[in-house]
């Protein structure tokens, strides 16, 4: 797979004829078979969603035991095509893991500063790698920075995704203390979903805070789902998606 641009309607006609073939062929999405089971009782303080963006990298294997230690067990990871690319293995271990996986663009650009039919082939493309690699087709999408509009909200409907933002940002990409990660992170409310990212190490160091000061309030893991009534990410922007039971 490159990250070669294409252009025109046939172009894009034929790579969605491709993305449905997939489909067709990996046929009913079975990778949460392999998903450690969920609680039996819903957890009565709500649920709240743990997001990486940006991975997979290589830390991404800590992530993973980093959660099953802390008995978190879930949470949905915002792959790059290009890096699901690099570390194929790594999309594997996170899927065996139960790990809900989502589409965070091929290349991680500003999507809206490029063309319709540039943002259409960033997320179509990394649909067709994370299926090809794992047999499920993305239902997540999330904007690197954030950054959307209506016709890249367009393009992840028409490809069966839904646009994910966040409730909480942690801001760890901006050179915070673990401790300070996990104070931002806490201030999450039932249903929320918590912005972090999976290439610091003081964003894992801060996991195992963050799920215990959780735990302490009464909050369980949760899967993204759709929301019929918007959410505001910050003001101004809403989407439709909240943590949920698993």
């Amino acid at each position: 797979m490159s990250a070669s641009r294409l252009s025109g309607r046939s172009a894009r006609s034929r790579l969605t004829a491709a993305f449905v073939a997939l489909t067709a062929a990996f046929g009913t999405v079975v990778g949460a078979s392999a998903a450690p089971a969920a609680a039996d009782e819903p957890c009565a303080n709500g649920y709240v969603a743990l997001s990486f963006d940006d991975g997979p990298t290589t830390l991404t294997p800590d992530y993973v035991q980093a959660l099953h230690d802390a008995g978190w067990v879930r949470a949905t990871f915002f792959l790059t095509g290009a890096n699901a690319l690099d570390h194929p293995s790594y999309v594997d271990l996170l899927a065996q893991n139960g790990h809900w996986i989502g589409n965070h663009t091929y290349s991680h650009p500003f999507l809206d500063t490029l063309s319709s039919t540039d943002v259409f082939n960033e997320l179509l493309g990394t649909n067709q790698i994370l299926l090809s690699q794992t047999g499920v087709a993305p239902t997540l999408f999330r904007p690197p920075y954030g950054r959307t509009d209506s016709t890249i909200r367009g393009h992840a409907t028409t490809l069966g995704m839904t646009e994910t933002l966040w409730t909480t940002d942690s801001l760890d990409y901006n050179g915070i203390t673990a401790a300070q990660i996990t104070a931002n992170a806490l201030t999450v409310a039932p249903g929320g979903i918590i912005l972090l990212h999976e290439g610091y190490q003081t964003t894992l160091d801060a996991l195992p805070d963050i799920i215990s000061g959780l735990a302490d309030r009464g909050l369980c893991a949760g899967k993204i789902v759709p929301s019929e009534d918007p959410v505001e990410a910050w003001p101004g922007t809403t989407f439709y998606a909240v943590a949920a039971h698993w």
